[in-house]
């Protein structure tokens, strides 16, 4: 077996393991990230709050009129019961009465905002819940996908880190700090294919030297351009 071959392979490992453990820290932010399900509450909380404002105004309003209308029962009761006599006082009745009702027209405008306020807020706030509750649903069913494929990921990684374990036993500490090296200055790969005569890494074209290097077993050939250890394969 070439150490080209053996760093290959661990290559290999490590791309795998380096995609995993990518895929876990992605995973792990968007698991740690509730900012929808956040802003969902906050606008059910506001919603909420403005439905409840909306009813107590509605109850007020409702009240206002109710008791307005007393009012006008007890005035008219005076004023027609026969027990007042008195002009003055009668005339005092009648305007009371007229003024009371004039009132009585403002006082049901504003009984009807507060109907079509009060059911608008209700009708927000329905919906701003039903958001929620939406959101909320979506997130669970995401995070418990997520979680499976995070327990399968980390299987697959676990299996991979005892299999580059066993493929190290093969190499040297020498050139295993070379690789690893490597790893580090170009970006996690440090074993290139050679492709088509070139380096699959930085794309440059391999003199003949080079490619018969790549593919001797007892050599370990690196591109001029790049650096990194061909594979020929």
């Amino acid at each position: 077996m070439s150490l080209s071959f053996k760093l290959h392979r661990l290559q290999q490992f490590d791309s795998q393991l380096d995609q995993i453990h990518t895929r876990l820290r992605e995973i792990e932010e968007v698991l740690s990230d509730d900012s929808a399900l956040i802003e969902a509450q906050k606008r059910e909380n506001v919603s909420s709050a403005i439905s409840d404002a909306a009813q107590k105004n509605l109850h007020k309003a409702e009240e206002n009129v109710k008791a307005l209308n007393l009012k006008i029962e007890q005035t008219e009761a005076a004023l027609y019961g026969g027990k007042v006599r008195n002009p003055k006082e009668l005339q005092d009745l009648q305007n009371e009465s007229e003024a009371l009702k004039r009132y009585l027209i403002v006082l049901n405008d504003r009984l009807l905002e507060a109907m079509i306020a009060q059911d608008e807020a209700t009708t927000s706030h329905a919906s701003t819940l039903t958001e929620l509750e939406r959101v909320s649903a979506s997130l669970l069913q995401q995070r418990n996908t997520l979680l499976k494929e995070q327990r399968v990921l980390v299987q697959e990684a676990t299996l991979l880190e005892s299999e580059r374990g066993a493929a190290i036993k093969s190499i040297t500490e020498n050139e295993l700090l070379i690789y690893e090296q490597l790893r580090k200055q170009k970006r996690g790969v440090a074993v290139a294919n050679v492709k088509d005569n070139t380096c699959s890494a930085c794309g440059t074209t391999l003199s003949a030297a080079l490619l018969h290097n790549a593919r001797s077993p007892n050599t370990l050939a690196r591109c001029e351009t790049c650096g990194r250890i061909l594979y020929g394969g």
